[in-house]
């Protein structure tokens, strides 16, 4: 037992560290290291861009201003406001007289992300809808990248970008740099190489409005809408596409608390889209999408074997022997040789990662390597304890109705706003971070530090010896060379030899779908149905009247029945709105 654990645990990570590693290199080949210039599209279809917000007072206007200043000739701006209790309405309404092409969509209380978001889509003109949060800087240019792969692909029905970290000015922060380069980038790079994406990102997607009217929109009932939206649009033979070059910058959580709350809602949604479409998932005609739901119920039996193993880990040395079966002990859990191994197999992922996304960053992210030390031990812990909660949490509120609402984080665009970015030099950016870190803060950091260097030693150390002994038993081979040796060589040679093989055979499955299907059917010359008013209504269970209301007004109140149908409140207004004002032109 003690075996098998031993191999799977260690095994999984280093598989999938090389896989996406591998994965990253081919797409950055193939799709990314060329034509960096923004392309030059024939048409420019208009864009509704979707800012769902809900108390996001401290942030919610430098977004939009910065949003109405976008390159893209032909786009909307479609705030909602879901039921905010701080400052954001009246913020809201303010802003309808300074941007021109900015709409606001009330909702007279919290329903949540997904419901805001087809509330957004109602009061949209537009072919295509951009989502991103209300804490979040789209990009000047991404509209350009991601609109290039609807022209191209009329079957593509989403685009997700690429989120980059604005705040750096905690070790948190710092750590999560390296988490968006080396594994969100990575894993987006690799699974569109297959085909398939898992997820979009929340934050920084566009989709076609005839691909969400296809599948029913957002579902209200779950925690994670960009989850389940992804599953959908792919069951139903949309595209999903990866743009690394459509950028949005993002603020991250800078506490353990509110990391915890989004890594557990990610779990959550996850584990809700994989049991609720499992039954069609794993059906012949959807085998593109099975190394999707593998990769996922392979990464779950790993967190409750890494929790497992933990578990024997501590009843090896707390219960007595004569309790505890000899299978199940474990004497340590620190890294030994094979710990070592798979963090420099991780270091070498991150640096990959960090390096293909340095070309956004005009000071590069490779420095962050430094920070990478801690993240696999950090990411692993947190990714799997909040993976089992999350499991359980399912199973206890199964067969509840409810909305997937949403509370905002604990973050603003306090620490880096464009402002103070624009006004610092590089000097005195260096040392911003020392001056607005509280004094209580700054001994913890340096320790952090101190620590962190110590663990790259530790990693390196072992590695210079092994390189010593290596020299040593190549000169003196009947000396050194030993049996145990000998056999810790033959064990390392098969772990890597059943990654090949793993590795191989993914390939080959790949290969063999794209020659034996490719061009069977040809989607791409299809056409797309335009989706009517009439069409908008009849999804959405409300009225014309409805959303012709909600399109001609900058500014509109809206509720849902008992049915869960909207209805346009044409009584309730702001303090300081008298009646509903007329869009302009």
């Amino acid at each position: 037992m003690e075996v098998f654990l031993f191999v799977f645990v260690f095994f999984y990570p280093v598989f999938m560290a090389i896989y996406w590693t591998t994965g990253a290199i081919i797409f950055f080949n193939r799709r990314e290291s060329r034509n960096a210039k923004r392309p030059e599209l024939e048409t420019h279809p208009k864009v509704a861009i979707l800012v769902p917000c809900h108390n996001e007072a401290s942030c919610i206007r430098d977004a939009l201003l910065q949003l109405s200043k976008n390159h893209y000739p032909s786009f909307e701006i479609i705030a909602i406001n879901d039921g905010s209790t701080d400052q954001t309405g009246e913020i809201l309404n303010e802003l309808t007289g300074e941007i021109e092409n900015l709409k606001v969509v009330n909702l007279t209380r919290n329903y949540g992300k997904a419901i805001a978001l087809k509330s957004g889509v109602m009061a949209s003109t537009s072919e295509f809808v951009m989502c991103i949060d209300a804490d979040a800087l789209l990009d000047k240019d991404a509209l350009f990248w991601m609109i290039k792969h609807f022209q191209n692909g009329p079957r593509v029905g989403a685009v997700t970008g690429n989120p980059r970290v604005l705040n750096k000015t905690s070790l948190l922060s710092r750590i999560q740099i390296g988490e968006f380069s080396a594994i969100v980038g990575m894993v987006k790079r690799t699974q569109r190489n297959i085909g398939r994406i898992f997820t979009v990102s929340g934050v920084n997607t566009c989709f076609r409005l005839a691909a969400l009217h296809d599948v029913g929109y957002w579902s209200a009932d779950t925690v994670t809408e960009d989850i389940d939206i992804s599953w959908k649009l792919q069951l139903r033979y949309w595209d999903i596409r990866y743009e690394p070059r459509a950028i949005t910058w993002i603020l991250v959580p800078e506490t353990l608390a509110s990391l915890w709350k989004q890594r557990l809602r990610w779990a959550q949604g996850g584990f809700e889209a994989a049991t609720k479409y499992a039954k069609e998932m794993f059906q012949w005609r959807n085998r593109r999408m099975w190394i999707i739901g593998i990769e996922y119920w392979v990464s779950l039996v790993w967190c409750y074997s890494l929790g497992f193993t933990v578990l024997c880990w501590a009843a090896t040395h707390t219960v007595p022997t004569e309790y505890w079966p000899e299978s199940l002990r474990i004497q340590t859990i620190l890294p030994e040789w094979s710990g070592v191994a798979l963090a420099m197999v991780c270091l070498l992922q991150f640096a990959v990662g960090l390096a293909i996304d340095s070309l956004y960053e005009k000071r590069g992210l490779f420095r962050y390597i430094f920070w990478a030390i801690w993240y696999p031990a950090v990411y692993w812990i947190i990714n799997a304890t909040t993976t089992i909660v999350a499991v359980y949490k399912h199973f206890l509120k199964s067969g509840e109705k409810r909305h997937g609402r949403w509370e905002s984080p604990t973050r603003s665009l306090l620490y880096a706003p464009l402002r103070i970015r624009e006004a610092r030099s590089q000097h005195e950016q260096r040392r911003l971070f020392w001056r607005i870190v509280p004094e209580s803060k700054k001994f913890a950091e340096v320790l952090v530090t101190f620590i962190s260097w110590s663990l790259w030693v530790y990693l390196i150390t072992p590695l210079l010896s092994l390189v010593v002994w290596g020299l040593g038993a190549h000169l003196f081979m009947d000396k050194m060379l030993t049996a145990a040796g000998y056999q810790a060589l033959l064990n390392t040679a098969g772990f890597f030899v059943l990654i090949a093989v793993m590795w191989v055979s993914l390939a080959s499955w790949i290969v063999w779908n794209k020659k034996r299907y490719a061009g069977k059917r040809n989607r791409r010359s299809r056409s797309l149905p335009t989706v009517t008013m009439d069409d908008m209504s009849k999804a959405m269970c409300t009225q014309n009247g409805e959303v012709k209301h909600l399109r001609e007004t900058t500014e509109s109140f809206l509720y849902y029945d008992d049915e869960q149908s909207p209805v346009v409140d044409t009584i309730t207004t702001t303090s300081n709105v008298v009646a509903l004002k007329p869009a302009t032109a």
